[in-house]
Parts: C-alpha cells; structure tokens; sequence
C-alpha cells in the first residue's frame, strides 16, 4: 500500500482493490514488449538484406548494453553475449547513442567512465577527434566502428527514437572488416541499410521526426 501497488477497496470488510502504480508497471511492461517484437521484426529484416549480424542495445548508467541479435547464415560471428556490457565510445551501438547527445554530455559520461582507453590499435582515443567524429556521424545519418571494439570487425549503426524525440536504442550490422575494406560501395549500401532500418523502428514506435539526429542538422 505505501508504494501505491494496493489500495483500500472497503475499510470495513478490510478489501482491497490493486492500485495505480500496478497499472503504470504494468504498462511499462507492455510498452517493452511491444517495443522487443517490433525490434526482432526489424532485426531479422536487417540480418537477411544485409547478409550480417544485426545487433540491439541501449545505454544504462554510462555503459552499452546489448539486449537483442539476429545472425545470418554468411554472417560474421561475435563475441558480444545478449545482456552484456561494452564501453560506448568504442562501438558503433555507444557511439550511435553518443551521438545523440550534447558534447558535453558526452564529456561527462566520458569521465565517467573512464575516458578514451584503446581497445584496439584503432579505438579513437583524442577527444577532438572523437567528437568531430561524432559530428560526421549526426550529419551523416549513421555511425561507423571501423574496428575500435574488435579489430577484425567492421560495423555501422543507428539510433533509434521513441513517441517523445528521445532515444531508446540504438541498431547495428557487423561485419567482418575483410569483406568491406576496398568496397566503399559496400559500406554506403550498409550505411543505407542501418539509417533506413532504425528510422523504421522509430516510427513503428510512434517517432515522428523526419531524419535521425535532426536536431543537430
């Protein structure tokens, strides 16, 4: 009762009747729900057009979360495990999240957590450049890891938004950097792929802006 999950339906027999933080839990639930079947839809969809992994993840106290995958049959296999962590800045998933955000957002959750450490012989590790690229990215539509996490992969990803402009999760294709290196074709292809696949997904979810990143266009 004191947290507002029962209330007292009738004093004098001692009932109750479930109160509303019940139903707001509830309908937090059911709004996740829908959200995961309309991103397994769109994972798939993205798995088979691609030929690679796609990937789902969200940001939780300054850290990547991976909450959903799809693999192809000729795609590559990662080490990323569903409900594991990764650093931001050195994944498409984080930096497609980080570049949602204010500079100086990102500087704090940057020191929080750390700063630029290499992961890789090409993790970005001067925050100028990190935040210039970070700026391609938001005019560009997408973000690339041109293997900062692992270095044989190479992914792109995207945000993606909810009812209310803000960002929910971000989405990913991985591919083994062998397969796109001299095919800059291949990577705009999947570039294309990501942007249009995560405004899908905002939209399914009652996003209503025009463009990923619109507000620092």
């Amino acid at each position: 009762m004191d947290k507002g999950y029962l209330e007292i339906a009738n004093p004098r027999f001692k009932s109750f009747r479930l109160g509303l933080k019940l139903f707001q839990t509830g309908a937090v639930y059911f709004d996740q729900t829908q959200f995961h079947e309309a991103a397994r839809s769109v994972l798939k969809e993205l798995a088979a057009s691609a030929q690679e992994t796609s990937f789902l993840a969200m940001e939780n106290d300054g850290m990547l979360v991976y909450l959903d995958k799809v693999e192809s049959a000729a795609s590559v296999r990662t080490s990323a495990l569903i409900g594991s962590n990764n650093p931001l800045y050195c994944t498409g998933l984080g930096k497609a999240l980080l570049a949602t955000m204010p500079d100086e957002q990102v500087k704090a959750i940057l020191d929080k957590t750390g700063g630029l450490q290499p992961i890789t012989p090409f993790t970005v590790t001067d925050e100028a450049l990190f935040l210039g690229v970070l700026n391609e990215a938001r005019q560009r539509g997408y973000v690339i890891d041109d293997r900062e996490h692992n270095a044989e992969v190479f992914c792109v990803a995207a945000p993606i938004y909810n009812a209310r402009g803000k960002v929910q999760a971000a989405l990913s294709i991985a591919s083994l950097f062998s397969k796109v290196k001299d095919d800059p074709e291949r990577i705009v292809e999947l570039g294309s792929l990501i942007s249009t696949a995560a405004l899908t997904l905002s939209r399914r979810i009652c996003f209503r802006g025009e463009h990923l990143y619109q507000e620092f266009r």
